[in-house]
């Protein structure tokens, strides 16, 4: 393991310091600049040459390092030639003129030697024009390879910047990883095995944690209803608490007033609901939740509950059922909640307990 880690260590690198060479080359072929800038005086040498000598405002002359002025160096001489044509003219008809005054014999022509100086203008015409042919190429050719070079100097600008950068961020990355390495040695470093195992664990510890939080989530949202619920109830009862005692309050003031008729009426209530449980053989009633309440019957057979279900929010008689007994309540049921009759129910439930 230790050899395929050295080995790999030798190959990367070895690739890495031949990037690093071909960038460097790179970046010193882009500063040493191109073949064009070492023939540049050349250039200037054979333009100021061709300059016509006449002309102090040549195009050239102002400016030999730019190519493109040319084409204006050639309009110049083309009318440097007219203004010579021109000149050529002038004297000859002055030559003329003078030699028909003075009488003198002007110069004959001999015979075929107009036609031989066209044959020899033609040609020389033909030359012309083939070199202005060739120029112009030689022009459109210059151009488009100035063009051509213009775009490959920009790719290239590009991608020296682009490999710059990324030698950069090489040359971080290796001192990274020299500075990773020298904290942690190689005696405390893992294995693909051992990182593949670790990466497993992992894995099977966020599933299990993800598990567990859905669960909590759960139970949080199941809390916080309940907490809700019995926020409701706290602000129910205390406000009942209130009014008890405010009716406490009443009660205390008035015996110690020397009233006693609030202790009279609560004997007569408790011997009333005594009497009414005897006689309805009900042993104790027992809330059981906010809608759940247990009528405990004391029969011949023993203890039978009657455990009536009301609906929470219009507190109506929905449902009923009897515990400790067989017997059959469904229809009495039926007929007592679809007219919340629950005094009608008890009474058949204690007819049906206590047959005649």
């Amino acid at each position: 393991m230790a050899a395929v880690a050295s080995s790999s260590m030798h190959v990367s690198t070895l690739a890495g310091s031949s990037l690093h060479q071909a960038v460097d080359q790179i970046s010193s072929s882009a500063s040493s600049g191109f073949n064009v800038l070492e023939h540049r005086d050349r250039f200037q040498e054979r333009a100021l040459r061709d300059v016509t000598l006449s002309s102090n405002d040549s195009a050239m002359m102002m400016d030999p390092n730019n190519p493109i002025l040319v084409r204006e160096e050639m309009v110049s001489q083309k009318d440097y030639f007219r203004r010579l044509k021109f000149t050529y003219l002038e004297q000859e008809a002055k030559r003329h003129f003078l030699s028909s005054i003075m009488g003198d014999e002007p110069q004959r022509v001999e015979p075929g030697e107009n036609e031989e100086r066209e044959l020899t203008n033609a040609e020389k015409k033909r030359v012309l024009k083939e070199a202005k042919s060739e120029i112009d190429e030689m022009r459109a050719f210059t151009v488009r390879l100035a063009e051509d070079n213009a775009k490959k100097h920009t790719e290239m600008s590009q991608g020296l910047a682009e490999a710059q950068a990324l030698q950069k961020q090489i040359r971080d990355m290796e001192l990274e990883l020299a500075r990773i390495k020298a904290t942690h040695p190689p005696e405390n470093r893992m294995t693909t095995a051992q990182a593949n195992d670790t990466l497993d664990a992992q894995i099977v510890e966020m599933e299990r944690v993800t598990d567990a939080l859905s669960s909590t989530q759960t139970q949080i949202d199941s809390t916080r209803e309940e907490v809700a619920k019995v926020a409701k109830e706290v602000q129910r009862l205390s406000r009942e608490r209130e009014r008890e005692e405010a009716r406490a309050k009443e009660v205390r003031e008035g015996r110690e007033a020397g009233d006693t008729k609030v202790d009279e009426i609560c004997r007569w209530y408790s011997s009333s609901m005594a009497f009414y449980r005897s006689l309805l053989g009900i042993r104790s009633v027992k809330a059981v939740s906010d809608n759940e309440l247990h009528m405990e019957y004391e029969v011949n057979d023993g203890q039978v509950t009657l455990a009536l279900h009301f609906d929470e929010v219009t507190k109506r008689l929905t449902d009923a059922s009897l515990i400790g007994s067989d017997i059959d309540i469904s229809e009495s049921v039926g007929i007592a909640a679809g007219a919340n009759d629950v005094a009608g129910l008890v009474a058949d439930v204690l007819v049906r307990l206590r047959p005649v």
